[in-house]
């Protein structure tokens, strides 16, 4: 008698195999999404700084705290759905979890975080104490936002600390970029 099928071994080893490629894929893909929301965060905070630097250009100084969106003075295109708070010098994106920030936590820099994945990427002001240098912060127990600045060529730096706009009072690992 010929029957046709497979044998419980045969599919227990093709079950294994594919667990096994499942474990191995999972955590790769969380990096690659998260990089690739990471990558939204790039282009508004070069924005955010550009603006800056333009401010400066004309004023011999960097924009301080604001009271109100006239006083604001430059214009970028940000999401749909983002608003300003405080005295404006964050700017909020509730549906994408992001946040961005002027002169996060009074240093001359400009960030952006996203608050899902817990990471950030914050960039000085050329007229700053470390001009046009960037990081990645990324929160200290979350594997992925690590590996997400180590896949953008990060390296730890040690010495600096810095308040994750969105996500104060945790503890990060900083990332020179």
């Amino acid at each position: 008698m010929n029957k046709s099928g497979f044998t419980l071994i045969e599919l227990l080893v093709v079950v294994l195999i594919i667990g096994i490629l499942a474990a191995v894929a999972l955590p790769q893909y969380k990096v690659a999404v998260a990089k690739t929301k990471m990558s939204t965060l790039i282009p508004m905070v070069r924005g955010l700084k550009d603006g800056m630097e333009m401010y400066y250009l004309y004023n011999g100084a960097y924009l301080q705290e604001v009271s109100s969106s006239e006083e604001y003075a430059f214009d970028i295109d940000m999401f749909s759905g983002c608003t300003a708070a405080n005295t404006l010098s964050w700017i909020r994106c509730p549906e994408k979890s992001l946040v961005f920030d002027r002169l996060d936590c009074s240093k001359q820099t400009v960030a952006g975080t996203n608050i899902k994945e817990h990471v950030a990427y914050l960039m000085w002001l050329d007229h700053s104490e470390k001009p046009g240098e960037i990081r990645c912060i990324a929160e200290e127990s979350n594997h992925t936002a690590n590996s997400v600045c180590k896949s953008l060529g990060g390296t730890v730096v040690s010495g600096e600390s810095y308040c994750m706009s969105g996500q104060v009072g945790k503890s990060v690992t900083i990332y020179k970029l």
